[in-house]
């Protein structure tokens, strides 16, 4: 099979929001959302470290640590393994209501599970890290590579993914290219691109983006508590309306998506009062795991005036996007709250 050439970024229509160059950090324009899957040139950025140039013909990813036997797979060996696709909703862990830094793509890939059951885990592995080709200086201090672990039961799920395509075409150079880890479910600092290696720890990672970075800080009476950031939360977001919209009186529809992580989005509600009422949205499809999916409203606007318009979404465990952020919340992840957009009628 063909390797092919690395895709440069993303082409002079991209119609992302730039936020910063250094690192990388682009939004998707969450006005413009349309369909169930996000364009490649429109999907969201966040980067750590500077985009490192690969090719797919010199790729190597080393599978190394608490292992019966020590691997080393190539571009090729990856592509001729059994591929599944699935649509995942990426979401940066510290992405506010109604931000950008979110996008679903369809990713095609083999389940890590093949690899690391070849490689044979040695009993005692608690974590699999993923260690990225990006590396630099973080915090006045040097930090070679960018590098995150998850619990070995997630990384055997069938469901994690060595990526090496989206939305049907291979990675983009931005998204990755040529292999990315894709973790579904969980919030995108995991799903580390350009991926070069691949460690079995038997025990707990200590390395600064699992310690100093992605903890959520809930402070108590005495202290704070500090936990992991994994699992994304039950979250909505507005479409359209845009926040300052000005409208006229009349017709129109209510637009966003809802997503829930590993679990299921089971309703979304929407208040065109300020949170005083609640209507059922339609759901444009069967709501899936870990993909978001289309909501709608029909809403009559007939009375001129300032309208507050606001979204909350339920999942299948009964889960419901807060009305605010708790107040004990000390950190700035998982920012799931409900989001509300203020437009004019005339």
């Amino acid at each position: 099979m063909a390797l092919f050439p690395a895709l440069r970024p993303a082409a002079l229509w991209a119609s992302r929001i730039i936020r910063s160059s250094e690192p990388r950090i682009e939004e998707f324009d969450f006005s413009t959302l349309r369909g169930a899957l996000t364009p490649a040139e429109d999907f969201y950025i966040r980067d750590h470290f500077a985009e490192p140039r690969l090719t797919a013909r010199s790729w190597r990813l080393q599978i190394t640590g608490q292992l019966r036997s020590a691997l080393e797979v190539d571009y090729a060996a990856i592509l001729h393994q059994f591929a599944r696709r699935l649509p995942v909703t990426l979401e940066c862990a510290g992405n506010p209501a109604g931000g950008g830094g979110l996008s679903t793509g369809e990713w095609t890939g083999i389940p890590l599970e093949k690899l690391l059951r070849q490689a044979g885990l040695r009993p005692g592995v608690k974590e699999i890290r993923f260690i990225g080709a990006d590396g630099g200086m973080a915090g006045g201090a040097a930090q070679s590579f960018y590098a995150r672990s998850i619990p070995v039961e997630k990384a055997l799920h069938p469901d994690t993914l060595l990526a090496y395509q989206l939305n049907g075409v291979p990675l983009p150079a931005e998204h990755g290219y040529p292999v990315r880890v894709i973790v579904p479910g969980w919030y995108a600092m995991d799903s580390v691109k350009w991926l070069a290696r691949i460690e079995a720890l038997d025990h707990d990672d200590t390395s600064p983006a699992m310690t100093q970075q992605y903890v959520a800080i809930r402070l108590e009476a005495v202290g704070a508590a500090r936990s992991a950031v994994t699992v994304m939360r039950v979250k909505s977001q507005i479409a359209w309306p845009s926040d300052g919209a000005v409208v006229d009186r009349g017709p129109h529809t209510i637009r966003g998506a809802a997503w829930a992580g590993e679990n299921t989005v089971a309703k979304v509600e929407v208040s065109t009062n300020g949170g005083q009422d609640w209507q059922p949205a339609t759901l444009e499809t069967s709501p899936t795991q870990y993909a978001w999916v289309l909501w709608s409203l029909p809403w009559d606007a007939g009375k001129a005036g300032e309208c507050r318009i606001s979204a909350r979404a339920t999942d299948d465990q009964g889960n419901t996007q807060p009305a605010t952020r708790d107040p004990a919340r000390a950190d700035g992840y998982e920012l799931n709250w409900q989001q509300s957009v203020r437009c004019i009628v005339r």
